[in-house]
């Protein structure tokens, strides 16, 4: 979203809305929420990079094969408290899985009362001086994830269905997870390797110039973190889902490190930004967040390219592909999405492949598909 963007909808689109046609409203999950009520354990510190939140479910699903489903979710870079992703995370844990939520950056694990100002304040609040290499905050986000199954009884025999989900730079840690997973001593237990992975704006390399203060900042890292040489260990269906107005990882950044992931079974899809009526849809590097309040809106769209909202965006994209993975087995390259409708019976801008470029650019929908 532009300022210019973010300015109308503002000031000009609250004055409008009232005859300007509305987004489709959040499906009914009632029928899947078969576990409404969960615990949240915290583990660990976050001065170490060791904190860890776990989502219980009551009620746990265990589906056809019976097995329990656990979802570990990586966060983006400078996005670790919770809140910034929670409705999601209640949308999964509601479900009767497991999730894992590492918060693999140092000190920044909550959000405090006041925005910051400056994207300086947020770096002093949140890493100060520690720059610690991003293999090492992944390699933090093994360790604790790997004792947290331990916690609720999830030993190396366990047989668990583990899902990867990652966001932005948590996204190139999902791809990575397995690379780094077999190179620990000992090993990680097998029930910790993903079946499938799903990421939300992936960075493909830490190596990447950012634009702005954000680029400055991960140019000082070192032991750089790079899919071009840990999507070689990536052997499960993939699914990358980005957005066609990502200026922090544009779409064409992928071009390339795509090859690098192993597995046939992968595909990038691409959302659209659809401004039609009131509010709009933002097809962004924030697509996948829900809140982003610790930032003032105009420098949300400076530093973090997006302001973080629930959405159609999520419903029906980026909550929705993990869903048909989990809960009816779907493959990650063989998704279909439709995004529903405007109030005036207008479509909302459909969902394409990105990569790998197919002859035709289908719009992938199945009629179906609402289960939810």
């Amino acid at each position: 979203m532009s300022f210019i963007a973010f300015l109308l909808n503002s000031f000009e689109c609250p004055l409008t809305s009232w005859f300007r046609p509305q987004p489709p409203s959040k499906p009914d999950y009632t029928n899947i929420y078969s576990s409404p009520n969960y615990e949240v354990k915290k583990c660990g510190k976050c001065e170490d990079g060791t904190y860890i939140e776990i989502y219980i479910p009551q009620n746990p699903y265990y589906g056809e094969n019976g097995k329990p489903k656990a979802v570990i979710y990586l966060h983006g870079f400078y996005l670790g408290p919770s809140q910034i992703y929670g409705t999601h995370l209640q949308h999964l844990v509601k479900q009767g899985y497991y999730v894992f939520y590492p918060n693999f950056q140092d000190r920044f694990y909550q959000i405090i009362d006041g925005p910051w100002e400056t994207f300086e304040e947020l770096v002093e609040a949140t890493l100060g001086l520690d720059l610690n290499p991003q293999d090492d905050w992944l390699k933090a986000a093994l360790k604790s994830t790997k004792g947290a199954y331990q916690q609720i009884g999830f030993t190396s025999t366990t047989h668990v269905d583990t899902y990867l989900f990652g966001h932005s730079l948590g996204g190139l840690f999902a791809l990575s997870w397995t690379y780094f997973a077999k190179r620990e001593t000992p090993p990680l237990p097998d029930n910790m390797l993903p079946q499938q992975i799903v990421v939300a704006n992936p960075i493909s390399s830490t190596r990447m110039n950012f634009p702005g203060a954000l680029g400055d900042i991960i140019a000082q890292f070192t032991n750089v973190v790079d899919v071009k040489k840990t999507g070689a260990d990536v052997t499960v269906p993939v699914a990358i889902l980005h957005g066609n107005e990502d200026t922090i990882v544009p779409k064409d950044e992928w071009k390339e490190a795509f090859g690098s992931i192993k597995t046939e079974k992968k595909k990038m899809y691409l959302s659209f930004t659809d401004e039609t009526g009131y509010p709009g849809m933002y097809a962004n590097h924030e697509q996948a967040t829900v809140d982003t309040s610790f930032f003032p809106p105009l420098l949300s769209l400076t530093v973090l390219n997006g302001i973080g909202k629930e959405d159609n965006l999520n419903w029906q994209y980026i909550w929705y592909a993990l869903d048909r993975m989990i809960r009816y087995g779907e493959q990650a390259d063989e998704l279909s999405f439709d995004m529903g409708r405007w109030s005036n019976g207008q479509q909302v801008h459909p969902i394409e492949v990105f990569l790998p470029p197919v002859p035709s650019r289908d719009n992938f929908r199945h009629p179906n598909h609402r289960d939810a």
